[in-house]
């Protein structure tokens, strides 16, 4: 435990990609590929594929209108129950590699690698990639990980190349990747507090970072 702290971190995101329209069509493979949202029983989309998103269906959409507009868009009821089994068998996957595992959302976790490459003998890239092979070859999810030394990077780094990709933000390329991030991009930064640094001229995460702590406590 001493020589993890000493380690600089590294922590994990992973993220389902369209979480709970990927697990209808992993228990219905023949809807792969093609375009589908839930929501019926709320009268709402409430997840859509990428391709219903290619399609300009936004969640929230009526599905009375999807119904109307867009006939060949496949409708289903939300399974809740199926959705739970497969996000606790998700990150049980995630924590044969890390006993430190947050679960953040249904389709979202965090866990803390730092250290954890000696042991597991691979690079914290090949423990993503594993992690990755695993979740599709078990439960047929696709899911996006990223890979960074803090939290707030890892999730930027899993927003990088959505969906199945893999991300790693090392020390070395933090300014890079912070420098073509918009501001509103990150997470916790919402639309009015967004506006609120772009009227002070804060554009990117990175011009962000430039400021210190006092600036920030007393804007």
């Amino acid at each position: 435990m001493q020589n993890k702290r000493l380690k600089p971190k590294t922590i994990l995101h992973m993220d389902g990609d369209a979480f709970f329209v990927g697990v209808e069509t992993a228990k219905n493979p023949k809807l792969r590929g093609l375009p589908v949202v839930t929501g019926e029983e709320r009268g709402i989309v409430s997840a859509l594929s990428y391709e219903a998103k290619a399609l300009g269906i936004v969640r929230g959409m009526p599905i009375f209108r999807i119904k109307k507009d867009f006939p060949n868009v496949i409708v289903l009821p939300g399974d809740y129950q199926s959705y739970v089994e497969y996000s606790g068998k998700m990150f049980d996957i995630v924590r044969r590699y890390a006993d430190d595992v947050e679960e953040y959302s249904i389709d979202e976790c965090f866990a803390d690698l730092t250290g954890l490459d000696k042991p597991l003998k691979m690079s914290y890239k090949e423990i993503g990639e594993r992690i990755k092979r695993e979740v599709w070859g078990e439960l047929g999810l696709s899911v996006t990980i990223g890979i960074a030394p803090t939290k707030v990077l890892a999730k930027v780094a899993s927003k990088w190349v959505k969906p199945n990709g893999l991300t790693v933000i090392e020390e070395s390329t933090v300014k890079d990747f912070l420098s073509k991030t918009k501001i509103e991009d990150i997470w916790g930064i919402g639309p009015r507090t967004a506006v609120l640094l772009k009227n002070k001229g804060i554009q990117t995460a990175q011009d962000f970072a430039g400021y210190d702590i006092e600036w920030v406590q007393n804007n």
